[in-house]
Parts: C-alpha cells; sequence; structure tokens
C-alpha cells in the first residue's frame, strides 16, 4: 500500500475505543485520525478530516449506527468505508448493514486480527459477508422465526411464545416484524397463511389433522 489507512473510530465505552486504537496504531499500516465517543460529534466533525476508513459501533445512544452509516453513505459514497462491529448478531443486522453499504459486520469480540484485516480488505474494495449471510438468501427465515412463527400458527399469544422459547416478549415483537417483512405481510393471519404457502410450517391438511 502506498500511505497509511486513515481511520476514525467511533465507540461510547472509552475502554474499548482506547484498546482499539492501541491495537490499531501498533499495525504500521493503519494511521488513527481521532476518536469519538458521540455519533453527533462525528457527523458534525468527521468532513473537516475525512478518514479511508470508519470503525464504528452499532449500539450508541442518541444515534445508532445504522443510521449514521446511511446518512454518512448518502454523503460520501464510496470514497467512505466502513466497518461495524456489534454486539447483536442477528441475520436481520447483517443484512441491513450490507444494504446501507458497510464492507464489514463483524462481532465486537472479534480477535483485533480481523478487524485489521477488514480494514486492509475494504481499502481494496472487498466487502467481507459472513458465511450466515449466504445461506440466508436460500432460507427465508431464521431458526428461531420459524419457531416463533410455527407457535403463531398454533394460535399461541406473544406472552406463552415468550415462554415456551426463553426470550422477552420484545424480542418476539422483533422477530415477528421481520417474519411480516420477509414474508411481504401484515398480519399473523397472513404470516401462518403465507408460511403454508411457501413450506415453512408443512402443509396445511398435515397441521389440521394433527389437531
Amino acid at each position: 500500500m502506498q500511505s497509511r489507512i486513515s481511520v476514525i473510530l467511533l465507540d461510547d465505552h472509552p475502554l474499548v475505543l482506547d484498546g482499539l486504537k492501541r491495537r490499531l496504531e501498533q499495525d504500521p499500516d493503519i494511521e488513527v485520525l481521532r476518536t469519538f465517543g458521540d455519533p453527533l460529534e462525528l457527523l458534525a466533525e468527521i468532513d473537516n478530516n475525512p478518514p479511508d476508513v470508519l470503525v464504528m459501533d452499532i449500539a450508541m445512544p442518541r444515534m445508532n449506527g445504522f443510521e449514521l452509516g446511511k446518512t454518512l453513505k448518502e454523503k460520501h459514497g464510496h470514497s467512505l468505508k466502513i466497518i461495524a462491529l456489534s454486539g447483536y448478531m442477528y441475520d436481520e443486522f447483517y443484512k441491513k448493514a450490507y444494504e446501507i453499504g458497510v464492507h464489514a459486520y463483524l462481532s465486537k469480540q472479534s480477535p483485533y486480527p480481523q478487524i485489521i484485516n477488514a480494514i486492509k480488505q475494504s481499502m481494496l474494495g472487498h466487502a467481507l459477508v459472513a458465511e450466515k449471510m449466504w445461506r440466508a438468501e436460500s432460507e427465508p427465515l431464521t431458526r428461531m422465526e420459524r419457531e416463533v412463527l410455527r407457535r403463531v400458527a398454533e394460535e399461541k399469544t406473544n406472552k406463552e411464545i415468550a415462554a415456551e422459547l426463553f426470550i422477552s416478549q420484545r424480542t418476539v415483537e422483533y422477530h415477528l416484524t421481520s417474519i411480516h417483512q420477509k414474508l411481504g405481510v401484515k398480519s399473523r393471519i397472513g404470516a401462518v397463511a403465507k408460511g403454508y404457502e411457501k413450506g415453512l410450517l408443512g402443509s396445511f391438511w398435515e397441521s389440521s389433522e394433527e389437531r
């Protein structure tokens, strides 16, 4: 590489931010221009000295990483590479991040070499897409979404579904929203009907016989 890759870091956890900064600065190909703990502050100042790559947390106060990433991409396009770090490794989050245009969506537990590799690969124009994203193309719903949909078909309430799957009712609602979007429906009844149509719930007649 001809020159060092300029990087800005964004994370609202000072210890995480400091640790990542120290490690990246050990790499001779990377220069950390600045760190931010507030996405709105970054948004106000990034144009003064724009980096090659932004490494950012997704879950932040005042403005989440998806909103920030979309705003920055609309303004800077391909000139700004974005590496997203998150503690939420849901299929839907992966999809949303890559639709925005990030070059990598990594776990916050990822080893530093993996983050450094993602930064360097982004400068070569490579997007590091997780293997699960390739599988998702042929799988309409995630395993958990199938479990939720199956219980919806059994006419169980969100509270009952949450108890059976050991998740919160809010998480059930999140999965239902995702199911509706993926199947192109607006109601629980529509989701169940589409589920049978796509073979996600087996045969309708088999289900009726089981009852």
